[in-house]
């Protein structure tokens, strides 16, 4: 989803509004004693252990068939280095634009309270129903994600789209 990359490009100042759905937390600091390590890992340390889209999985239990397909089909290998750096700390200590934060009610991994103590200030919209794949693929979440979204564009500038 990208979220801390957004907030990480926001920071450089050239963004005029960041949007992050459910990110992973930036830090204050590095902890240069949390170990980097190179490899792979798949999408079971993410809790998903069956790409059979008929087996509603813990990670996607608002996800119809249709959309677990397609979450399914997006899975690969990813780098354990970039999970250990995230780990060790991405440091954003501020942001010169808003900052919305997108959480889903029902993702167990980065939760609305994972925030609560962030030191970058920030609109908040929690998806009520909504699984952390749910943010992106859930249509019936994205009806109602989308319009508020929107509003908080539009409670920010004056505008749905912000100004370039």
């Amino acid at each position: 989803m990208g979220g801390l990359v957004a907030m990480m490009v926001a920071a450089t100042g050239v963004a005029k509004a960041c949007v992050a759905l459910a990110p992973s937390r930036p830090s204050r600091e590095i902890d240069p004693s949390a170990p980097l390590r190179t490899g792979e890992f798949g999408p079971e340390e993410y809790g998903v252990t069956s790409r059979d889209p008929d087996e509603q999985g813990r990670p996607m239990p608002d996800l119809d068939r249709e959309e677990r397909i397609i979450a399914l089909a997006s899975l690969g290998r990813e780098s354990r280095l970039a999970r250990d750096e995230r780990r060790r700390g991405i440091v954003v200590t501020e942001l010169p634009c808003p900052l919305l934060l997108v959480t889903g009610a029902l993702d167990r991994q980065w939760p609305r309270e994972r925030y609560d103590d962030l030191w970058l200030p920030a609109g908040r919209l929690d998806v009520e129903g909504t699984s952390h794949w749910g943010l992106v693929l859930n249509r019936r979440a994205l009806v109602q994600t989308i319009p508020a979204v929107l509003q908080w564009l539009d409670d920010a500038y004056g505008t749905s789209s912000p100004p370039s």
